[in-house]
């Protein structure tokens, strides 16, 4: 019980000292993991489950196992390790749409969103690159537009789209 009062009470003050940029980071990331897990949605409630390993071991002591449903798990209760990505993504994608306000471009515009989306993408082949299936680790411009979607969506979630 008292695990738990302090357990929120930290994420209290946690959100207390973020910053606006690192709340929308947040808003987004949350954005991204909802839109994932959208087409898992099952007639009765709830997702599709999707299990997996965490390496996050505050959570996995608080949790009393090392495994998480991430498809079932709101962003904000995700392992710190299953929040990364989209966190990563959503960082990318904040800063893109904020120099793209600061230097007066068109958001709404296709040279945006597509000039945007190439660099999400670059930011994500440096990151998973390594072990990126062969038709993931293309330039954006010669991937496929299933490809080049999940890569446009990053940049709609962080336009509020």
């Amino acid at each position: 019980m008292l695990r738990k009062v302090l357990s929120s009470v930290g994420h209290v003050l946690e959100s207390l000292f973020k910053t606006p940029r690192a709340k929308r980071v947040d808003t987004v990331a949350g954005r991204l993991h909802d839109r994932w897990r959208a087409p898992r949605r099952l007639d009765g409630g709830g997702y599709e489950p999707r299990i997996k390993t965490t390496t996050d071991r505050a959570w996995a002591k608080r949790h009393g196992t090392d495994r998480v449903d991430i498809a079932n798990t709101d962003y904000k209760h995700l392992p710190r390790d299953w929040q990364q990505e989209n966190r990563d993504s959503a960082d990318v994608a904040v800063r893109l749409v904020r120099d793209g306000e600061k230097r007066g471009a068109d958001l709404g515009s296709e040279k945006f969103m597509e000039e945007a989306s190439e660099e999400v993408h670059k930011e994500w082949l440096r990151r998973n690159g390594e072990r990126a299936p062969a038709e993931q680790r293309l330039p954006y411009r010669e991937l496929t537009e299933l490809e080049k979607e999940k890569d446009r969506e990053v940049v709609r979630a962080a336009l509020g789209r």
